[in-house]
């Protein structure tokens, strides 16, 4: 057995004077922080790695006989036909080891750009040996970058732009807050932008038989919120139209009334997330406290939630994964909201869990 000792400022440079030596199969006996220096003066931390392999180094090439290649003769050479032109081969750097594709796909994404956890995994793998617990070191982190769930206000009012799913996901509330949670749940839409949003609501309220009031201005806003004072949650509907228009957004203050009310802004998961990120710099300047993400079911990947949440620092109240009403809602615990994105990225271990 080969025994060496190797050093490197961090673990992924330690690690990489492993590989280049000893290859693939070496075997990591100890690692540890290391002090260098001139007793003690001007002395640099560094990564000691003491790494073993049972056989000859992979660099070493072992002696081969030389083999006769036979060329083809002249009639042989014209019945040839010529070799297709070969692919090129694109040498991509692995930062993470063999087995761990799901956790380097994840990280290249740009919804994970700037985590630089690479070092620490490369770290905890090369000390446990276990994928699992470098699966589980991922799956903490993203944990802790979603808050938990905000305590529900009296009046729920969601905001943003057209298209992304404002009113079927009011109606899921609506059902929720009924059904399950067994609360008095009244009905508010200023959305008379829309020819067809208040016929909509007014299905799911009907259905539900659930009252829902239409305030076309300020004034039917206050009456409405009179009419339903004795009801326990209030949810409300807001014009969804292009979150481009500055003036649009300006016209909340003007038409809304925002004390005791959770304001969350709704985004689709099929927007790109560059859109994503235009139409909360747009709707930052209102008091938003949480953020409702929609359409989980109609696409493949949902990790751009979490950049939304790590910039802005706000909660993830609800996301919604079908058009079923009332089911099809997920409650936005951070547990939960993290279990999905992996279920999504189709990582084993949360695959076969349910949400």
């Amino acid at each position: 057995m080969q025994i060496k000792k190797f050093t490197g400022k961090t673990m992924s440079e330690a690690m990489a004077k492993v590989k280049q030596e000893l290859g693939d199969e070496a075997v990591i006996l100890n690692s540890r922080q290391v002090k260098t220096g001139w007793f003690g003066l001007f002395a640099s931390k560094q990564v000691e790695v003491i790494a073993a392999l049972e056989k000859a180094p992979l660099h070493t090439k072992p002696r081969t006989e030389a083999i006769a290649v036979k060329r083809p003769t002249a009639p042989e050479a014209r019945n040839q036909k010529p070799a297709p032109d070969a692919a090129p081969v694109l040498s991509v750097p692995r930062r993470l080891p063999q087995g761990m594709e799901h956790i380097e796909t994840l990280l290249s994404t740009e919804s994970f750009q700037g985590t630089a956890w690479e070092e620490q995994l490369n770290e905890l793998f090369y000390t446990t040996k276990s994928i699992e617990a470098v699966e589980q070191f991922v799956h903490d982190q993203i944990e802790r970058a979603f808050p938990p769930v905000p305590d529900t206000l009296r009046y729920v009012m969601l905001v943003g732009p057209t298209g992304v799913g404002k009113t079927t996901t009011l109606a899921k509330l609506a059902a929720h807050y009924k059904l399950d949670e067994g609360k008095t749940v009244g009905l508010i839409t200023t959305d008379t932008y829309r020819i067809a949003a208040i016929e909509q609501l007014k299905t799911y309220a009907e259905i539900l038989n659930i009252p829902v009031e239409v305030a076309y201005d300020f004034d039917d806003f206050k009456r409405a919120k009179q009419l339903f004072a004795r009801k326990d949650i209030v949810l409300i509907d807001t014009a969804g139209r292009n979150f481009r228009d500055e003036a649009y957004v300006e016209q909340f203050h003007q038409h809304h009334d925002f004390s005791e009310t959770n304001l969350s802004l709704v985004l689709s998961l099929t927007s790109k997330l560059k859109d994503m990120e235009m139409i909360y710099s747009q709707f930052e300047q209102l008091p938003l406290g949480s953020l409702i993400f929609t359409k989980a079911d109609e696409t493949s990947d949902i990790h751009a939630m979490y950049k939304l949440v790590r910039d802005s620092g706000l909660p993830v109240a609800w996301l919604t994964d079908g058009q079923e009403v009332p089911d099809d809602l997920v409650e936005g615990t951070p547990e939960r909201l993290t279990r999905k994105m992996l279920q999504k990225e189709g990582w084993p271990r949360w695959t076969k869990q349910g949400v």
